[in-house]
This record gives structure tokens, sequence and C-alpha cells, in this order.
């Protein structure tokens, strides 16, 4: 850790620079590229009306990110924040992310995980996308 302060979960500051993880992250890019990947996600806690943080991905680039902006979602994903907290200190791994939706401590209000996970090419790029998230820091 570079001691530089950590910047506020799905703030657009934060949001910008998971895009730039993203973008940065070629080999997942080009696999979500080749299965088509596109979706506009949404980040947030579920005591909220709607989502925090927006990522708009066209074909595995991360095209646009900031703040939720109203736009429909393809996915919507929801925890509490000492989940969040937790997980992006101690990170994401399959067996973790998988509990996490069984138990619904990570709530997937839209979006079809279950057709993701017949996908192993895009089940692994996806989870390297949550890996990306701990690694976001100003």
């Amino acid at each position: 850790m570079s001691g530089e302060p950590l910047i506020e979960v799905f703030s657009a500051a934060w949001m910008s620079e998971y895009a730039r993880l993203w973008n940065a992250e070629q080999t997942m890019v080009r696999e979500l590229s080749r299965q088509r990947f596109s979706a506009a996600v949404g980040y947030g806690f579920p005591d909220q009306p709607d989502p925090q943080g927006l990522l708009v991905v066209v074909r595995g680039n991360a095209e646009w990110a900031g703040s939720y902006d109203g736009r429909e979602l393809d996915w919507d994903l929801r925890a509490a924040a000492p989940d969040w907290t937790h997980w992006l200190s101690q990170g994401f791994e399959l067996p973790r992310l998988l509990l996490a939706v069984g138990n619904q401590r990570l709530q997937i209000r839209r979006g079809d995980h279950r057709r993701i996970l017949r996908k192993p090419p895009l089940v692994s790029a996806l989870l390297r996308a949550f890996a990306l998230m701990p690694e976001v820091r100003r």
C-alpha cells in the first residue's frame, strides 16, 4: 500500500480510477470483447434507492464511469458498506463471491449471473474485474 488515502468507494473519482484500471487489464478486456460483453453496471448499497457508481462497458472496454445517472442498468450489484469494505481489503475469489451471492450479502438486483457462470472464459474475466477493485487508490 502506497500510504495514499483511499477515495470514497463508488464515488465518481473511484469509478473513474476503476475504469482506468479495467482498461489497463488488456487480457481481461480482450476476453470480454471476444465474449461480446457490454453492460451498464451499477454498484452500491442495499439501503439506497439507486446505485452510487456506474460503469459502462462496451465490448469489454470501460467506456464511461462515474456517479449513477439514472440510466437503465444491465447489472445492479449491491452490498452493505461493511461487506464492500471487507471485500475491498481482502480481495475477491470465486468461492467468496459465490458464497456472497448465495447468502445475498452481494445482491444482484439486476443481471443474469447464471448465464455468466455457464461461460468459464467470462467467469475468469469478470473475476479479474472484481479483483481490480481493491487496487483502486488515489
